[in-house]
C-alpha cells in the first residue's frame, strides 16, 4: 500500500469520525422523525385548540385603522409578541377595511395563531392551535414554518451526513477483504432504490 493511499485513508477515517460527531443528535432526530413521517396514520397526540379575548391597549386603539397601515399591523404584532408571547415564523396579514377588521395568521412548527383585531371594540380574538410534540418534530424535519437558523443547521447537518456516508464508503472499498461484499450490498441497495423511485411514477 503506497504512502499517499495510506494518508488518504487516514484522512477518510478522520472525516468519517468527526463529520458525524457534531451532528450525531441531528442524525438520530432525522432518522426517527423520518419513520414518523412515513406513518401518518399513527396517533401522535391530540391537537390542543383554544381561544382567548385580549383588550387592546389605548396606544394601539389610537393608531390609523382606516387604511392598510403596515405600521399599525407591525405594532399589533409587536404587542402580541412582547405581552403574550404570541408570535410565528410565517406571518400573513389581511385587512377587511369595510368591517374595520385586521386578520393575522401566525404559523410556527409548534402550531398556529389566528388573530382577529377589532379596533372599534378595542379587543383582539386569538384562536390557538397547539400541535402535539411529535407533530412539532415532524414539522422541524420537513422544514415547515421554521426560522433561518434551523434551516442553516439542517443544511450543515445534511452536508456532514453526506461526508460521513462517502468517507465510510471509501473506507469499506479501501479494505480489500470487504470490497467485494461492500460492492454487492451497495449495488443491491442502489438497484432497490432506483426501482422504488421508478415505481413511484
Amino acid at each position: 500500500m503506497t504512502r499517499p493511499f495510506i494518508a488518504l485513508n487516514r484522512w477518510a477515517r478522520w472525516l468519517h469520525i468527526y463529520s458525524a460527531a457534531p451532528v450525531l443528535l441531528l442524525m438520530i432526530f432525522f432518522a426517527l422523525t423520518g419513520v414518523l413521517l412515513n406513518h401518518g396514520n399513527w396517533n401522535l397526540g391530540a391537537t390542543d385548540q383554544s381561544s382567548q379575548t385580549l383588550d387592546l391597549p389605548s396606544t394601539l386603539s389610537e393608531l390609523e385603522w382606516d387604511h392598510e397601515s403596515t405600521y399599525t399591523a407591525l405594532s399589533v404584532l409587536t404587542w402580541l409578541d412582547q405581552t403574550y408571547a404570541i408570535h410565528g415564523v410565517d406571518i400573513e396579514i389581511t385587512w377587511a377595511l369595510d368591517e374595520q377588521l385586521l386578520l393575522l395568521h401566525l404559523d410556527g412548527p409548534q402550531g398556529s395563531y389566528a388573530v382577529e383585531v377589532y379596533p372599534e371594540e378595542a379587543v383582539a380574538e386569538v384562536f390557538i392551535r397547539h400541535l402535539p410534540f411529535l407533530e412539532m418534530l415532524n414539522n422541524l424535519h420537513r422544514g415547515k414554518h421554521v426560522n433561518g437558523f434551523w434551516l442553516w443547521l439542517s443544511d450543515i447537518a445534511g452536508l456532514c451526513m453526506l461526508v460521513f456516508c462517502l468517507s465510510g464508503l471509501w473506507l469499506l472499498l479501501a479494505n480489500t477483504l470487504q470490497r467485494t461484499t461492500t460492492l454487492s450490498w451497495v449495488s443491491l441497495g442502489s438497484v432497490v432504490m432506483v426501482m422504488a423511485v421508478y415505481l413511484m411514477h
